[in-house]
């Protein structure tokens, strides 16, 4: 975000990966596309976000273990960004060797995405309504059943969490991405409605959905993994 109004903008950060520890079948693998109090990219020279050019660039390689999986991805958002963008990915995993994409393995994917913030004091995103598209297409090309909510608003888009979760608890791997307008507000990051009124903090429980809440929709046996493409500044500044 800038200074006056909501963006997925830039902002480079060295590529260091703090602790996040998660069960699998329990809790999630968060892989965020940039580091804490930075900025990301709505548009690449692809024309989206650099973290789901990776996405896209990654997914055909599958079957890859888990460990290679980030290696690749970090690797993939950083080149896509010119630098601009570093992972923020598990130090830790339960199993590095667990193969994502493995022959047999039932795999599901929820793709949330805000683009139109025209209701908002924000601008829209022309780069995350592009990966509305091209997201979507290369999870499922992966092997995923894929269900996408495009600006559903913040009760479409709990219907969409809630759904994938039940469809989730049946599958091996599920994996949920996440782009549009975000902000890290101390240690909680959001992801913002496209009618986020004003720049105050004060909306932030009818209008925007914490990344915490988001991973609990993933309920797999073997894995939960989420994909955050958004800023993790905090444009409020005490308000």
């Amino acid at each position: 975000m800038n200074r006056r109004v909501f963006i997925a903008g830039l902002a480079a950060t060295p590529l260091v990966a703090q602790a996040q520890t998660a069960p699998a079948g329990a809790a999630p693998l968060v892989y965020y596309a940039g580091q804490a109090g930075r900025l990301t990219s709505d548009r690449d020279r692809l024309g989206g976000n650099p973290f789901a050019s990776a996405l896209c660039e990654v997914l055909p390689e599958l079957p890859l273990t888990i460990e290679t999986f980030g290696a690749r991805m970090a690797l993939a958002n950083s080149l896509h960004s010119r630098g601009w963008q570093n992972i923020q990915m598990p130090r830790k995993l339960p199993d590095p060797k667990w193969k994502l994409g493995a022959e047999g393995q039932s795999r599901c994917a929820l793709v949330l995405i805000n683009a139109d913030y025209s209701k908002s004091d924000a601008y829209s995103l022309p780069g995350a309504k592009f990966d509305a598209r091209r997201v979507p297409e290369a999870l499922r090309a992966a092997g995923f059943e894929t269900t996408v909510a495009l600006d559903a608003g913040i009760d479409g888009a709990r219907a969409a969490m809630a759904a994938f979760a039940r469809a989730s608890a049946t599958a091996d791997v599920s994996l949920i991405y996440v782009g549009g307008h975000g902000l890290q507000r101390k240690r909680t990051v959001y992801w913002m409605m496209g009618d986020y009124p004003e720049r105050d903090s004060k909306w932030l429980p009818t209008h925007a959905i914490s990344l915490d809440e988001i991973a609990t929709a993933g309920a797999a046996r073997q894995a939960n993994l989420v994909l955050y493409a958004s800023c993790r500044d905090d444009p409020f500044q005490g308000k």
